[in-house]
């Protein structure tokens, strides 16, 4: 009797081992399907992604239009769910940050700096509005808008 209980604790050892073997490989594959998710889009969704923001560039751009922009931008940021997804706003030309920015380092993604930068747009002026993309996955991770002299 003492030898079968013995084995019944080392069975229920061993289940219990693979259940936590079963959990942390379920773990896994889901945070690496969230880290390869950019990855995986499509070329048709990426330009998706990008032309919802893309429609604003251009040399003489009006102030409304570029705080439009910000406002597009901010509730972006809002909702993102990763940090990798951010978009940030420079006053001057983007450039192509690899890594994306992050909530950390990135100047120009919360609301409040959307905020200060939107307020010193004005509206009867054109702006230049640049753009700046991530290298390896294509997306855009940055603006850049530039007031006319």
């Amino acid at each position: 009797m003492e030898n079968a209980s013995k084995a019944l604790i080392i069975a229920g050892a061993i289940l219990l081992s693979i259940a936590i073997i079963g959990v942390g490989m379920f773990v896994y594959q889901s945070v690496s399907e969230t880290i390869t998710g950019a990855a995986d889009m499509s070329e048709q969704e990426i330009q998706a992604y990008n032309g919802a923001y893309t429609t604003y560039g251009g040399e003489n751009v009006r102030g409304s239009q570029a705080k439009a922009l910000c406002d597009k931008i901010r509730n972006h940021n809002q909702a993102a769910k990763d940090p990798s997804e951010l978009i940030a706003i420079v006053e001057a030309e983007a450039t192509d940050p690899t890594p994306a920015p992050s909530k950390e380092d990135a100047a120009g993604t919360t609301a409040s700096e959307i905020n200060t930068i939107k307020n010193k747009i004005l509206s009867g002026k054109t702006y230049k509005i640049t753009f700046g993309y991530d290298k390896s996955t294509g997306l855009l991770t940055q603006v850049g808008i530039i007031g006319s002299k």
